[in-house]
């Protein structure tokens, strides 16, 4: 009869040892009836003045019945919240042990709920825990290489699963090169991800080995068929020389590769060739693109250009969204490509993409660059960062010292922000501009407004609290050595001179 009850059925010796258990408590406490059967009471409740105890008599009568709220442990140790009630166990002695009923304890106070809490929360950590612990296990470790700036985002068609069939690599090779790789397998969750990971590694091994890039993707199609039989994959394969920006690309199925060139133009680029998994598999040929400075290639997964089923519609809104977003850093790009992708969209696959853009090093021995800087951007705060970002890359290749750095892109940043606030809000109705004159270093910044209504001639007063401009060219007025504004009812352009930043040539 106590097996067919619903709530779980203990009965304790007068030493609280357990000496019956019935169906509901082994399911409950997630322990066997020949382990619970000898436990003690301290072993399965969690300590603390709440663990139910033997009743005693009250007067001439029976033990009185109550309900104890309580909370018991699994054998992992987890916390569960109880409602025991406790009834005496009579025999022609008297009181021969205890029964306590068990059931999950409907939170009524917040210790209960605390705990609940608690478990719930240590329970959530511990999953994220382990999904960081396998996305790092899966992705490799971004490389440190000179006039290179890398950047990669991941999303998962399942919420649930931390990772899936889209993997990439990027390693540095012996000679310097940088082998770079997009898998695309059909599949989804943690199954697919293991079959993406033969692929990263039979071909990291492959590169390595100085293998013919005209033939990896036929090799590798050959050594995996031996023990993953079922893998399809599309692949795209790189092999990038950062001194001089050349891009060799091998495929197999895979989407044409993005390159956004210095004037805003986007390419498609195409390695073809037949998947991993497919007869004949192996690329056509090579494909080979040089980048400039600045310039991006976007590898990518399918995920990207399919989410509306239109792959020509998908990658003309690829396209677009890599011209717009140009001048967003390396490492943010990716993520902004992947969310501008699937905006709106109902996400049916993995989405992958990986950005490679070309960063000059800096000159050697002090030399600066004498190339002008000369930035657009639509007058948004959210653009004074990217402007911001680009202008402090070319002034790290002047040759300039960070302190330094750390000036001009205060007076960038204040000066743009200064335009923002006046400009008409047309696309790209912002200038700013940097320009070597001499030893001297000049920051410019144009915009389409009408400008300022204070007294222009005079930077050097400290605004007063109760002015609500101003602060700004106070600011840029203090850290340079000329400041200089020219104004037309359209045109306004504030000019900040700093000078003998660099040092003199010697003939």
């Amino acid at each position: 009869m106590l097996d067919a009850v619903a709530d779980a059925v203990l009965v304790l010796d007068p030493d609280d040892v357990v000496t019956y258990a019935n169906d509901a408590a082994v399911t409950l406490l997630a322990r066997p009836a020949d382990v619970l059967v000898g436990s003690h009471l301290a072993d399965l409740a969690a300590p603390g003045p709440a663990a139910p105890l033997p009743l005693e008599p009250i007067g001439e009568g029976l033990p009185e019945e109550r309900p104890v709220a309580d909370v018991w442990v699994l054998p992992d140790g987890t916390p569960i919240p109880v409602e025991v009630l406790s009834a005496p166990l009579l025999g022609p002695g008297g009181q021969e042990g205890i029964v306590l009923t068990l059931r999950p304890a409907i939170v009524r106070d917040g210790s209960l709920y605390e705990i609940e809490l608690l478990r719930l929360t240590a329970s959530e950590q511990a999953q994220r825990t382990n999904v960081h612990q396998l996305q790092e296990a899966v992705q490799p470790p971004q490389p440190e290489v000179d006039g290179v700036e890398l950047g990669v985002h991941y999303l998962s068609a399942d919420r649930s699963a931390p990772t899936g069939g889209d993997l990439y690599d990027w390693q540095v090779l012996p000679d310097g090169d940088l082998h770079l790789l997009v898998v695309d397998v059909i599949g989804k969750g943690v199954a697919a991800t293991k079959d993406a990971l033969a692929v990263v590694h039979v071909l990291r091994v492959l590169v390595l080995e100085g293998f013919p890039m005209d033939r990896l993707v036929e090799r590798a199609d050959d050594l995996l068929a031996r023990t993953n039989r079922d893998l399809v994959a599309t692949v795209l394969v790189g092999r990038y020389t950062p001194a001089t920006g050349r891009l060799v690309l091998a495929g197999g199925g895979h989407p044409p590769l993005l390159v956004v060139r210095s004037d805003g133009e986007v390419e498609e680029v195409a390695a073809p060739g037949i998947p991993l998994g497919w007869p004949g598999a192996g690329s056509f040929k090579l494909t080979e693109v040089h980048l400039g400075r600045s310039e991006t290639a976007v590898l990518y997964t399918d995920g990207l250009i399919e989410a509306r089923r239109d792959i020509l519609a998908g990658i003309a809104d690829l396209k677009t969204a890599a011209a717009e977003t140009s001048g967003y850093p390396a490492r943010h790009l990716p993520r902004v490509l992947i969310e501008r992708a699937l905006a709106g969209a109902q996400r049916h696959d993995d989405s992958l993409a990986l950005v490679v853009r070309r960063r000059c090093p800096p000159p050697p021995d002090g030399t600066r660059l004498l190339g002008p800087f000369e930035h657009r951007f639509t007058p948004h705060l959210v653009s004074v960062p990217v402007a911001r970002s680009l202008f402090g890359d070319w002034l790290r290749h002047q040759g300039l010292d960070e302190a330094t750095v750390a000036d001009q892109l205060l007076v960038a940043s204040e000066l743009c922000t200064n335009a923002v606030c006046f400009a008409t809000g047309s696309v790209g109705s912002i200038t700013l501009r940097g320009e070597a004159r001499g030893t001297d270093l000049v920051v410019e910044v144009a915009d389409d407004g009408g400008g300022f209504t204070q007294e222009l001639t005079r930077f050097a007063e400290l605004p007063t609290p109760e002015q609500l401009t101003g602060r700004g060219l106070f600011i840029v007025d203090a850290m340079v050595d000329e400041l200089i504004v020219n104004q037309s009812w359209d045109r306004t352009v504030v000019s900040a001179t700093r000078h003998a930043v660099f040092p003199e040539e010697s003939e």
